[in-house]
């Protein structure tokens, strides 16, 4: 298995030191996924919190604004796809059918009245249910709050923000469901981050800390837990336990995320919370701007993520954020076998061979990729590798 890798950041791209806010989008996309059925009709009037639509097993869609549906529309997700979504104009009123009082603490949840919220609000993170995590019945509760993308830092600031009620979180999780270990993987950047959670470790002697070089991808889960050497551990990230603990105090769904906006052909550049449902053109448009004619713009990072032409994506709890660079032509050369896509691979796969065969390779040779993009990253002739590692490579 590969090293980590320090990957070069250009100085010029800082953001700014606070998190910008835009929750009033003009209108939210909600995607009407198979099997939901929708509760609501054309120009009814739903409330923030509301569900929209439902399942036959019980999950739910809430809208994140108060206003009128409008009726039904196809949109563009980030995974490229397009989605029969509910159109809901904002009435920018943020009315709420019944206004719960926040809880005072939140370690009065047990297991059942604890997995009875996060299904009552149908929490996802990455489009997949968090509650199933919890059913899988882990031994060991790893907590992921290290940046994937370079450019990126919604981690950053929930972690400089919330040092305590992440603690307080993890702590409830790990006595819930009586992990035998608890890790919390933060970067070893920032001593502002790392006081802040010291100060408050004391109270918490379940929960190791683990403190990470800024490398990559140390912040990607399966590369993670190997260089932990921890054994099938249950994954959390930042975003999960602050909408975990969301959930549990406010005792409504979530319904804003973070976005980082940056790059060297774009102005501002910093972290921004969205609204669930708003278009990232929308958000763009009326909070960012081009500072170059020509761009490239990559979504959810230029590692990981892939290059769009538009951006006109709603934003879901895939959507991290997107970097605009400046365009510049790479000159493809051919391979000069120098090995660094072999050497720097985190699991210890050989893209050359893949290249060199154009993708018409066993599976086996391709299993365990995660698309990091670490060996397009380090390859001096500028071949698309990882384009072939994953099969999208057109010969």
């Amino acid at each position: 298995m590969g090293e980590a890798v320090t990957i070069k950041r250009e100085n010029n791209i800082k953001l700014e030191s606070f998190i910008k806010n835009y929750l009033n989008p003009k209108y939210v996309f909600l995607p009407i996924d198979e099997g939901y059925k929708l509760r609501v009709i054309d120009n009814s009037y739903v409330y923030k919190n509301d569900i929209v639509m439902f399942t036959d097993k019980g999950k739910s869609v809430h809208s994140s604004v108060s206003g009128r549906v409008l009726g039904i529309k196809d949109m563009l997700y980030s995974n490229g796809v397009k989605k029969s979504s509910l159109v809901i104009e904002n009435d920018l009123k943020e009315n709420v059918r019944v206004r719960k009082s926040a809880k005072k603490y939140i370690d009065n949840y047990d297991k059942e009245s604890f997995l009875q919220m996060l299904d009552d609000t149908s929490f996802k993170y990455r489009n997949k249910y968090v509650v199933q995590k919890f059913l899988e019945n882990k031994r060991i509760l790893l907590i992921n709050g290290i940046e994937l993308e370079p450019y990126f830092a919604n981690k950053y600031f929930e972690l400089l923000e919330n040092a305590d009620i992440i603690l307080e979180t993890i702590d409830l999780l790990s006595n819930i469901f009586h992990f035998e270990k608890t890790v919390l993987a933060i970067k070893n950047n920032s001593s502002d981050i790392i006081n802040n959670f010291m100060n408050e470790l004391g109270t918490y002697p379940n929960i190791d800390l683990k403190l990470m070089g800024d490398a990559y991808p140390n912040g990607m889960d399966d590369y993670l837990k190997k260089i932990l050497e921890l054994d099938d551990p249950l994954i959390l990230s930042i975003e999960e336990v602050l909408g975990i603990y969301h959930i549990l105090k406010k005792q409504v769904p979530v319904s804003e995320k973070l976005v980082t906006i940056t790059g060297n052909a774009v102005n501002p550049k910093c972290v921004i919370k969205v609204k669930l449902g708003s278009l990232l053109s929308e958000v763009f448009i009326n909070n960012f701007d081009f500072t170059e004619k020509s761009v490239v713009v990559y979504l959810n990072g230029n590692m990981t993520g892939r290059v769009v032409d538009t951006l006109k994506f709603v934003i879901d709890s895939t959507v991290d954020g997107i970097v605009v660079m400046k365009k510049s032509v790479k000159q493809v050369e051919d391979c000069i076998s120098c090995g660094l896509c072999f050497k720097c691979c985190p699991m210890g796969l050989n893209p050359k061979y893949v290249f060199d065969h154009l993708g018409n390779v066993k599976g086996e040779y391709k299993e365990g990729c995660l698309q990091c993009g670490l060996c397009n990253y380090v390859c001096p002739s500028n071949i698309d590798l990882k384009s072939y590692m994953n099969g999208s490579e057109k010969n």
